[in-house]
């Protein structure tokens, strides 16, 4: 990932698009165009849909937040009770 972020922005791909996965599922995806700078996260569980529309500068720091927000939920009394 480092060398796209080296390569001026006329140079990148028309749009840049990473499915963020925890563990073997697929929790969402980032995507930007080459005209944008930070990457938008799009959530394909209703567990992340907290993150939608959010902006991160690296597909890693969208993983990194999706990861916390999993921690959380993971804690979350309302959780507990409805297992």
């Amino acid at each position: 990932m480092s060398q796209l972020h080296s390569l001026p922005a006329r140079a990148r791909p028309a749009q840049q698009a990473y499915v963020i996965e925890l563990g073997e599922a697929q929790i969402g995806l980032v995507s930007r165009r080459a005209d944008e700078r930070d990457f938008t996260f799009v959530s394909a569980s209703a567990a992340f849909r907290a993150l939608d529309g959010q902006r991160f500068a690296t597909p890693g720091a969208a993983e990194t937040a999706a990861r916390r927000l999993f921690r959380s939920q993971r804690r979350s009394p309302l959780l507990l009770l409805a297992s």
